[in-house]
């Protein structure tokens, strides 16, 4: 029978500095949404385990992404999730000023010949997009390329058909969940609990009811829906558009893959709904959660995601529970291992990729 990590993998310190340094600091992490920096000066800061990045649209259209850190004496640049400069960021400590590209242009009360300004630039962090998401690397050599990471991930890049690009965020909902982060990715892949812990979701995706994440005679990745239904929401009759890409067939179908190492991407006829999970300690997590729809519905004066985020967020409460019931247990000195089923051959899956990365590689920072 395959085994589970060890206990201690879910809550020591140790464990945790090293899913830091070998995991998040050298793999590709989902920070947000390109429709947040549409215009020359919107910036956005994002937190990668306890590292800020500051994510900013330049003059030349590029987007950016640097640590968000003056390098006079180390002061945090930029202050909350969001907002706009004209050309320049300012310390709010010595009100040294960087461009839009990084460059430091100003260091008041310091005369030039002091400082040479090309060598104390804004320390830059690798930036892709995929499919409308804001993504970055915080490693220091030259990570693979976004995409071929993203193609390890078992049906991520199959969600292309799908024009997420065009979308736009209709809500956005954030936990804090006092979980392990891999806690709350091997229950996202799994169903084994489904039939117990969401009786509402078995009804609305019936192969769920089995404890399996597929759906037996489909080779899409697909799993049905409930006849009638075009969308995972407490209400039948759905008044939001299809999202592009989505055809009447398809949008009776429920599609989700798990973007390594800890975003959740789950799509339906009238939404897609993106989990982003950051990790704040080793028994704790934030999940901060987009529901993307249809421009046209956004814009709509009577649009109404409620359906929608209404019985997401019925079943995000119902995992988050069960996942603090987890860690409550892992902690246990009784606790050595669990087992895994044959059903459980994606979460069994995602710990020995999450392994090869931990143990292969030379922790020293990079």
């Amino acid at each position: 029978m395959r085994t589970t990590l060890p206990g201690t993998d879910y809550h020591d310190p140790a464990i945790f500095e090293l899913d830091r340094e070998t995991v998040f600091f050298r793999s590709w992490i989902c920070v947000g949404r390109t429709e947040d920096l549409l215009e020359v000066g919107q910036w956005i800061t994002a937190d990668v385990v306890g590292e800020s990045v500051l994510i900013a649209r330049g003059r030349d259209d590029a987007l950016r992404a640097f640590y968000n850190v003056c390098r006079h004496r180390g002061s945090q640049l930029c202050d909350g999730a969001s907002g706009r400069v004209r050309s320049a960021f300012s310390c709010p400590y010595h009100a040294w000023s960087y461009t839009l590209d990084g460059k430091l242009r100003g260091t008041p009360n310091v005369d030039r010949t002091e400082v040479v300004r090309e060598d104390y630039g804004l320390l830059p962090v690798h930036i892709d997009t995929w499919n409308g998401f804001v993504f970055v690397n915080l490693d220091r050599g030259s990570p693979a390329p976004l995409r071929s990471e993203l193609a390890k991930s078992n049906g991520v890049l199959d969600l292309e058909r799908f024009d997420m690009a065009a979308l736009r965020r209709g809500f956005r909902t954030t936990h804090e969940v006092q979980a392990n982060w891999k806690i709350l990715i091997s229950n996202y892949n799994e169903c084994l609990h489904c039939p117990t812990v969401h009786p509402e979701l078995v009804d609305l995706v019936p192969a769920f009811r089995s404890g399996s994440v597929f759906e037996e005679g489909r080779g899409d990745g697909g799993v049905s829906l409930a006849a009638g239904r075009n969308s995972v929401a407490d209400e039948p009759d759905s008044k939001l558009l299809l999202i592009p890409g989505m055809t009447e067939e398809t949008a009776t179908s429920y599609y989700g893959a798990l973007v390594f190492p800890a975003m959740f991407l789950d799509v339906s006829g009238c939404e897609a709904i993106a989990s982003m999970i950051q990790p704040t300690g080793p028994t704790s997590s934030r999940i901060v959660t987009d529901y993307l729809f249809h421009p046209d519905s956004v814009s709509s004066e009577d649009f109404d995601p409620g359906p929608v985020v209404r019985f997401n967020e019925l079943v995000a409460q119902q995992d988050n529970a069960v996942c603090e019931r987890a860690q409550k247990g892992v902690m246990s000195r009784a606790f050595t291992h669990g087992i895994y089923p044959e059903k459980d051959a994606e979460v069994y899956e995602f710990d020995l990729r999450y392994r090869q990365l931990r143990d292969d590689i030379d922790v020293a920072p990079r």
